[in-house]
């Protein structure tokens, strides 16, 4: 266990505002500091503006809800916005004692309309519960959520487009660890005492080999030819099998191979941008029997009490996280010498120093910012299934992932199933074979539930005796005629029917004909007084027969047959049908 000493007598946390106030610095999980975060540029609205730190320094401390730095940031920008539109939206406040209910609705409308997405309003709903000027009616404004539109923005890619993304990502990975493993295993020679026969370059004055040029590159995280150099920076290139990229790149990945990776481990496992940015170096666990297994221990704010989870890793689907160390340890070893060490996974080079990063020398988080994506598309040079650039969008390859691979990923079954791949088009198009299966099956259901055939009689394919007596009306019951009587599904084989005349609409024995209308009519009418008169009693008892009449009087018969044969129905069809209701002619 590593020693831990204590602070000294008199320790006090540093201050995390500047003496303004209106600045704010803080320390983040991992030691390092996170912001500043400058208020100074937004209206102030008497104290409005000083309460609004306040809660924010209260939101992002050791007990607050914002760890990460992206939350911070978004809702530094979040709080910043807010301050600029109270004016605007003609909300006239001096502190937030008078932020009332009406005026809460106002700006929640205002953002509401811009953007359908809910960040900002949760965003503030969270930070105005920690100010405690804010009333007690407010609060319970406050207190009612916001939730995400069912329906996306975006759709999932196609199977075709995940797939040529999943490949491209490995392509460009795979070249990646290529480049670095030869100069690590270049380095380690060097490192061995085995001398290169390689070309030396020229660099600061002296002729360097290829070993020790990796040597100074991971001392100083950069390789600086200076200006007029562009030969030997060329030359360096091709000695350390960079090719178009800078001699820096040769232990270290791009923005862009980093972005893969993160591309690749997505379609893995479906996680989404701030866990990615948050990974750490994976535990290496030992199996016996079985391949090393790597386990990562991941954060997902979002989650509360459950944010922090870990991933096991094995085999063929650890194969993208081993590359990932691969490819980031010689950053991770340069950033120590540097002062600066770090267990995170994700780690870039940057020969440009457009980072804000101590060391203007790294990328270690933000990796979509500044245009990357739009450089990786460039790169990637993918085509839609429209023939279009495909452009990769983290929110949408998750999405995908969880729709194709058709299961959770940092998600519940249910979270899963009903806001990312029910609503999605795509889910559909990959279950229609369970649809169509699904949909034969409720039609074999239907077609073994309503047995009751109704066609004319030359159209029921029955046996000439059989027609001739359905015809004359031999075999009639009360609203259809019977095939057998003795061998009902509702009385023991050979025993005459006992069933209520109501089962002929679901026995296979029935069969009605045009003759039969007019009281089938008047028994469906029959069936809808009931159902008027006592809608309990018709649920208990006729719901089901109601259903299968209409269903086959809407699916056998026109509205203008229908209608001939009411206009058709006797007295003594009426006084059948009363008694059937009356159950007088149950056996």
């Amino acid at each position: 266990m590593t020693p831990v000493s204590m602070p000294a007598a008199g320790y006090r946390r540093p201050d995390r505002l500047d003496p303004t106030g209106l600045v704010v610095s803080v320390i983040g999980t991992d030691g390092r500091e996170v912001g500043p975060f400058d208020f100074s540029q937004a209206p102030a609205h008497g104290q409005v503006r000083q309460q609004l730190v306040g809660a924010f320094v209260e939101a992002t401390g050791p007990d607050g809800r914002w760890r990460s730095a992206a939350t911070m940031g978004t809702a530094h920008r979040a709080s910043v916005a807010f301050l600029r539109s109270l004016e605007p939206l003609g909300i006239s406040i001096i502190t937030l004692s008078d932020f009332g209910p009406e005026h809460w609705w106002t700006w929640r409308g205002d953002r509401e309309s811009r953007n359908r997405w809910p960040g900002q309003v949760n965003i503030m709903r969270v930070l105005l519960k920690e100010a405690p000027e804010v009333g007690a009616l407010t609060r319970r404004a406050l207190a009612q959520r916001t939730h995400k539109p069912r329906k996306r923005l975006y759709d999932s890619y196609s199977v075709a487009e995940f797939e040529a993304i999943r490949r491209r990502a490995g392509e460009l990975v795979r070249a990646c660890e290529a480049r670095i493993s030869a100069n690590v295993a270049a380095l380690e020679r060097h490192r061995d005492g085995r001398v290169d026969d390689g070309p030396c370059v020229p660099y600061d004055g002296t002729d360097l080999s290829r070993g020790e040029l990796l040597e100074r590159l991971v001392q100083d995280g950069r390789l600086r030819f200076g200006r007029g150099a562009h030969e030997a920076a060329r030359l360096a290139a091709d000695v350390l099998g960079t090719g178009h990229l800078h001699p820096t790149y040769a232990l270290f990945p791009t923005r862009i191979e980093l972005l893969s990776v993160m591309a690749a481990l997505v379609c893995d496992r479906g996680y989404n941008l701030s866990t990615l940015e948050s990974m750490v170096v994976p535990d290496l666990a030992s199996v016996p029997g079985r391949d090393e297994v790597l386990v990562t221990h991941l954060d997902k704010p979002r989650r509360g009490h459950r944010r922090y989870f870990t991933n096991s890793f094995s085999g063929p689907h650890a194969r993208t996280l081993r590359t990932a160390l691969t490819i980031t340890a010689p950053a991770r070893e340069c950033l120590e010498r540097l002062g600066h060490a770090t267990d995170r996974l994700l780690i870039a080079g940057t020969s440009s120093g457009v980072t804000d990063h101590p060391t203007t020398l790294f990328v270690t988080d933000g990796f979509t910012n500044g245009g990357a994506v739009r450089r990786w598309d460039q790169v990637a040079d993918l085509r839609a299934d429209d023939e279009e650039l495909l452009h990769l969008h983290f929110g949408r390859l998750r999405l995908s992932e969880q729709v194709i691979n058709r299961k959770s990923s940092q998600n519940s079954a249910a979270v899963s199933e009903d806001v990312y791949r029910r609503p999605d088009a795509l889910t559909a198009h990959l279950h229609q074979d369970v649809i169509l299966d699904g949909q034969a099956e409720a039609v074999e259901h239907a077609t073994e539930t309503v047995r009751l055939r109704y066609a004319p009689v030359q159209d029921l394919g029955l046996p000439a005796t059989t027609a001739r007596a359905v015809r004359s009306g031999q075999l009639d019951t009360a609203a259809t005629a019977c095939l057998d009587f003795t061998h009902s599904p509702f009385s023991p084989d050979g025993d005459p029917c006992t069933a209520s005349f109501l089962m002929c609409l679901a026995c296979p024995n029935a069969v009605a004909t045009p003759a039969h209308l007019p009281r089938l009519v008047l028994l469906d009418e029959a069936l809808g007084n009931l159902a008027s008169v006592d809608p309990a009693r018709f649920d208990a008892r006729y719901r089901e027969h109601r259903d299968r009449l209409e269903d086959l009087l809407e699916s056998s018969t026109t509205p203008g047959e229908r209608a001939t044969a009411r206009d058709e129905a006797t007295d003594a069809d009426r006084a059948v049908i009363e008694r059937l209701l009356r159950r007088d002619l149950d056996a």
